[in-house]
């Protein structure tokens, strides 16, 4: 029984498709588990998460980022308000 050319190029086209899908789902698969080890990561360390979002000015505007003095400063504008509305 002989196989023509273009049996073979279609069978070689579903094997590359396989492939490549069984490749996707894998990749997905890893993704998925980092994710979750990754959540629950956060779950136990919540302030270390947050401090680890500290890269930039803008992400450095969260408490979480904030320095000993950035904290003395607010609240040293928090008593003020505070006393203001007494």
């Amino acid at each position: 029984m002989k196989i023509s050319n273009q049996t073979k190029d279609v069978m070689i086209l579903i094997s590359i498709c396989t492939l490549l899908c069984l490749v996707l789902i894998g990749v997905s698969n890893c993704a998925q588990k980092n994710d979750r080890e990754r959540k629950e990561w956060v779950k136990k360390n919540p302030v270390e998460a947050a401090k680890e979002r500290c890269y930039s000015k803008i992400r450095g505007s969260r408490p979480a980022c904030w320095t000993e003095g950035d904290w003395i400063e607010f609240c040293k504008h928090v008593e003020c308000k505070q006393t203001l509305t007494k």
